[in-house]
């Protein structure tokens, strides 16, 4: 069973913290709404300004040429180097009017990731309440367009990360499956997208069938193959995501020819054209490279197997955050930190999605603590909601850490 935070966090504190968490919650910022977007921007920074931070709001150009803000909150020490906060002000939908039930609070954006903004200001207000200093080279950059993949984001982590001294994501936690526990994030795997263009020979498959070459089924097996390279456990995988095939007309002409769907019309074609496209995800930087090898040989073999050209290409990769990367001590730290305040925290090794970490210059230069955000569930519906007793637990857990830091920092 997990004990109470009793005494640890003020209740005063905490009800203050869930009032800004609700207020944040309460302004609409979906991504590209300009207006909103700034508004979010403007209330973090100002309530960050009252806990000693500077913070600056500046406009940035993303895709599709739209000026959106980007919210840089310093400490008084960061001109060296920084401790780097990294978080998101957009939602993927408007905001609905908050409300609490119970243990938690319906919201916009109440895990992901308002939350971890709460959890923040949170933590420095219980420092204060110690009287202890956080590190003076705290930086948080707040960016409006993750949750649309958008380019200011990455462009921010590459260019604040490059100075980092370690990266805090406030993104959010999850509930551990057993005994009410949480996790947060030291790995996430890193992926790139593929293309397998295969050109066969067209017969008809009545008369001349022998003479054709499919390259649907060659395709075909192409992607069953790709896909029995997945190893479960950690292990690359590759997913197959589409796959087009037909005449080459059909193939070629797909934005207009889709209408042949469901008639009986050139279904005696053998096929002489499939695009197959995917993605292969990896946890270790060097699975990366490899797997792509793999598919090409693969590519290669079942073309001469079919009697098919076959061409296999894969984009540009983004890099994973290795678990066992220098982050390891701190996650354990986290973890410590988290049992002798009576509660369990878990560390997930290989959590897939893509964010804010896999954009740094070089994920394996600098320790990665991320999901540092309180846990809940909902994300991106109505029905989104923040586990108030985890955000307790995150608050109290992020300026254990920031005490840490800030004491480990003044050895250096």
């Amino acid at each position: 069973m997990l004990r109470t935070l009793e005494g640890l966090l003020p209740d005063a504190l905490f009800a203050g913290t869930l009032a800004f968490l609700t207020e944040l919650t309460a302004v609409s910022s979906p991504s590209g709404d300009a207006a909103g977007l700034h508004r979010m921007a403007d209330l973090l920074g100002e309530t960050l300004a009252r806990r000693g931070m500077a913070p600056e709001v500046k406009e940035e150009r993303g895709e599709g040429g739209a000026a959106l803000p980007i919210l840089l909150a310093r400490g008084s020490g960061t001109a060296r180097g920084h401790l780097l906060f990294v978080g998101h002000l957009d939602t993927v939908l408007p905001a609905a009017p908050p409300a609490v039930q119970g243990d938690r609070l319906l919201a916009t954006g109440a895990i992901d990731m308002k939350g971890g903004f709460a959890t923040l200001v949170g933590a420095l207000d219980l420092l204060a309440h110690r009287g202890v200093e956080p590190p003076a080279d705290l930086l948080l950059v707040a960016v409006p367009d993750e949750e649309v993949g958008g380019e200011i984001s990455r462009r921010a982590v590459r260019t604040w990360g490059e100075k980092a001294r370690a990266v805090w994501v406030l993104e959010p936690g999850e509930h551990a499956v057993e005994d009410g526990g949480e996790t947060m994030v030291a790995g996430r795997r890193g992926m790139f997208n593929w293309r397998l263009d295969v050109r066969g020979r067209a017969a008809h498959s009545g008369v001349h069938y022998w003479d054709g070459r499919s390259a649907l089924a060659a395709a075909a097996r192409w992607c069953a193959a790709a896909q029995d390279l997945s190893e479960a456990g950690g292990g690359p995988t590759v997913n197959c995501g589409r796959l087009v095939a037909g005449d080459a007309g059909f193939v070629d002409g797909l934005a207009t020819a889709y209408a042949l769907l469901g008639s009986e019309r050139q279904l005696n074609i053998v096929p002489d054209r499939a695009v197959a496209e995917g993605e292969g995800r990896f946890l270790r930087a060097a699975e990366g490279p490899a797997l792509a090898r793999q598919l090409g040989d693969l590519a290669a073999d079942i073309a001469a197997f079919t009697g098919t050209e076959a061409a296999f290409t894969a984009g540009p990769a983004i890099p994973p955050v290795d678990p066992g990367g220098p982050q390891f001590a701190w996650c354990e730290r986290a973890v410590a930190l988290a049992a002798a305040r009576g509660w369990r925290l878990e560390v997930e090794t290989e959590r897939g999605g893509i964010s804010f970490p896999n954009f740094l210059p070089d994920p394996g230069r600098v320790p990665v603590l991320d999901g540092l955000g309180p846990a809940g569930g909902g994300m991106h519906t109505r029905a989104e909601w923040v586990d108030l007793r985890s955000l307790r637990r995150r608050i109290v857990l992020l300026a254990d850490l920031l005490a840490a830091d800030a004491g480990a920092s003044r050895l250096l």
